[in-house]
C-alpha cells in the first residue's frame, strides 16, 4: 500500500486532476499549495526554488493571455481565485489567509524528514524526461532531508526512464476531456505503483 510507504502524497499540479484524484481515492483532506492552480513546468521549478516568497504576491497578479489572473514572472494561473477574471482586490483578500498558510505548509514540508509522494502531470515543456530531472534536482535543493519519490505522469505511451526517485507512467485521460480525469486509469495507476519496489 502506498500508504504504507508514504507520509503524505502531494500534487504538484499541472492542474486540479491529481489532486482530485489523490482525494478521491486516498480521502486525503490536507490541502497544499499547488493543488488548484496550474503550473507550467518551468513556473512550478521557478516557485518551488524561490521557496514559494512571492507566491499569491498581489504586485505580481495580472490577467494573462488566457483571460485568468496568472502570476507574471512563473505564469502559474489561478483560476478560481478570482471568478471576476480580474485582480480584484476583494478576491485577492479572500485568499490572501488561505495561500499564507499553504505556503507555511509547503515550507514545513520541505525542511522535514517526511516520506513524500509527489505527484506531476507533465505540462507543456517538449522533453517530459528533462522535465522530470529537472524537478527532481529541484527538489533536491528546496527538501534535501526529504524521503521522495516523483510520481510523473505524460499523456504518450513512453517506456519506464528508470531514474532514481522518479515512476514515469503513462495516463490516459477521456475524450471528451474532464478535468477530473479517468477515475478508472487513475485507481489502476496507483495500484501499479504500489507494487514498485520502494528504494533502498
Amino acid at each position: 500500500m502506498l500508504l504504507n510507504r508514504f507520509d503524505e502524497i502531494v500534487s504538484l499540479g499541472r492542474a486540479c486532476q491529481p489532486a482530485y484524484q489523490i482525494r478521491r481515492i486516498f480521502g486525503a483532506e490536507r490541502a497544499h499549495v499547488f493543488d488548484w492552480v496550474i503550473t507550467p513546468d518551468e513556473g512550478l521549478r521557478a516557485s518551488i526554488d524561490a521557496g514559494l516568497d512571492q507566491f499569491f504576491e498581489r504586485d505580481r497578479l495580472v490577467v494573462g493571455a488566457s483571460q485568468c489572473v496568472v502570476d507574471r514572472i512563473t505564469d502559474v494561473r489561478f483560476l478560481h481565485e478570482f471568478p471576476s477574471k480580474s485582480v480584484s482586490d476583494a478576491e485577492f483578500t479572500e485568499n490572501a489567509g488561505r495561500y499564507a498558510l499553504l505556503i507555511d505548509r509547503w515550507r514545513e514540508l520541505m525542511a522535514s524528514k517526511q516520506r513524500v509522494l509527489f505527484v506531476r502531470q507533465h505540462a507543456w515543456e517538449p522533453d517530459a524526461r528533462a522535465s522530470a530531472l529537472k524537478l527532481r534536482d529541484t527538489l533536491d535543493r528546496a527538501g534535501p532531508s526529504l524521503a521522495y519519490e516523483i510520481l510523473y505522469l505524460t499523456e504518450d505511451d513512453e517506456p519506464a526512464w528508470d531514474d532514481a526517485r522518479i515512476v514515469n507512467r503513462w495516463l490516459r485521460q477521456l475524450e471528451p476531456y474532464d478535468w477530473r480525469g479517468d477515475n478508472a486509469a487513475w485507481s489502476a495507476l496507483f495500484e501499479r505503483v504500489a507494487t514498485v519496489p520502494a528504494e533502498a
